[in-house]
């Protein structure tokens, strides 16, 4: 009987202590592993943005929309974007400076790319461009910049 209870003792101490290492240890590896880039999609994220603000840079409105999430482009048709004036015009250069991936378990992954935008009668700014994938695609929604 005795050595049952200590038996039982023993492993209700193992349990606890197992439990006490994965809250510890398991937590900040999952907190972790959401919120680190994740390589494999990086490339693409930044080509997208790329793309994107060399459209803006060249005048290149038509280029500019295509690179634009499905949800722009049904609040703004081609026409009436391509009619609007663009804010961009000034632009002359950009970098590229972060591609972040945010993971969390409640919300969606967010991503998006920071760059620093020259312009050409005012100071540099820098802007966040959200991108997402749709239908394969990189496509940039509701951009700082146009």
């Amino acid at each position: 009987m005795a050595a049952e209870k200590e038996l039982s003792g023993r492993g209700f101490a193992i349990v606890i202590v197992g439990i006490g290492v994965l809250l510890c240890c398991g937590t900040p590896t999952a907190g972790f592993y959401l919120s680190r880039k994740d390589a494999r999609e990086e490339p693409g994220i930044r080509a997208a943005a790329d793309a994107y603000l060399s459209a803006v840079v060249r005048h290149d409105d038509n280029g500019a929309y295509d690179m634009l999430c499905a949800a722009d482009r049904r609040r703004e048709s081609r026409a009436d974007w391509l009619d609007r004036p663009a804010g961009g015009y000034g632009v002359t250069g950009f970098r590229i400076t972060d591609v972040t991936v945010e993971r969390s378990g409640d919300t969606p992954t967010r991503r998006w790319v920071t760059a620093e935008v020259t312009y050409s009668d005012q100071a540099p700014r820098t802007v966040g461009l959200n991108v997402e994938r749709q239908d394969g695609d990189w496509k940039v929604c509701s951009p700082d910049v146009r």
